[in-house]
């Protein structure tokens, strides 16, 4: 099953050691368009395209369980089985895990990581709906003068970068934990050369597992880009000179 997962960043754990610990997760339903005897599936993303699927659970009385047993903590999704969309991000360990879904909002809490990305998510939520605001006003509201334009947009600046500090201050508090790699992965471009290594040299050994994510493989890509960007320079020259030798090829219409 294929999906693509919009995980807008910004919207994740001491990290749990010492071998095998079980999980549960209990969830409520009230969102429209689910329905007793619907299928709500717990798995997990490798490349945040592929979709695999790892447990299933029935929605009975607008409530769904899922348990098992889990090393270190995961980073998994709750995906309505009926559509293949993804509902939430879920960090999957060891303890007791509260999930809601409802019209409002969709929420995971009970454990560390989740209860941190939980706080997170709330601290953005405010700049989010307010940069919402102001770019629809900018470009809906046909009536601004330029002063007044000229005025959201420095708004909308002075919000993004509170909201991109939030999420510096997240990274760099919580970069030993899930959570905070997988915000570093969404936000590296907010951190420069040293500071991006820095952060990367803090991973625990127990966030290297690949077993069912790829974060600190992505976090490796982007550090040797950076320290080794390709040049399309010549590739992009080879292509107009083919262009420009198709075209003197190509007879002239009579």
């Amino acid at each position: 099953m294929k999906k693509i997962f919009s995980l807008i960043a910004l919207m994740a754990l001491i990290v749990s050691c010492g071998g095998t610990q079980s999980y549960k997760i209990d969830g409520t339903v009230s969102a429209e368009g689910f329905a007793d005897g619907d299928t709500i599936s717990l798995g997990y993303s490798v490349d945040g395209a592929s979709y695999t699927p790892e447990s299933y659970a029935v929605i009975k009385d607008g409530k769904f369980e899922f348990s098992g047993n889990v090393e270190n903590s995961k980073l998994y999704y709750l995906v309505n089985h009926k559509t293949e969309e993804p509902l939430v991000i879920l960090f999957l360990e060891g303890g007791n895990i509260k999930a809601t879904i409802d019209n409002e909002k969709n929420e995971v809490a009970g454990t560390n990581s989740n209860d941190i990305y939980t706080e997170l998510q709330a601290n953005l939520f405010t700049y989010f709906s307010q940069l919402q605001e102001k770019q629809i006003a900018l470009y809906m509201d046909t009536t601004l003068t330029e002063e007044q334009r000229e005025s959201v947009l420095n708004e909308l600046q002075t919000l993004s970068e509170k909201a991109s500090e939030v999420a510096r201050e997240f990274v760099t508090k919580n970069v030993e934990t899930l959570p905070g790699l997988f915000i570093l992965v969404q936000c590296a471009n907010m951190f420069d050369d040293e500071e991006f290594d820095a952060l990367v040299a803090q991973v625990p050994e127990s966030l290297k597992d690949e077993s069912n994510n790829c974060l600190y493989s992505v976090l490796l890509d982007i550090q040797e880009q950076r320290k080794n960007p390709q040049d399309f320079s010549d590739y992009f020259k080879a292509i107009e000179e083919s262009a420009d030798s198709t075209a003197s090829e190509t007879p002239a219409a009579e």
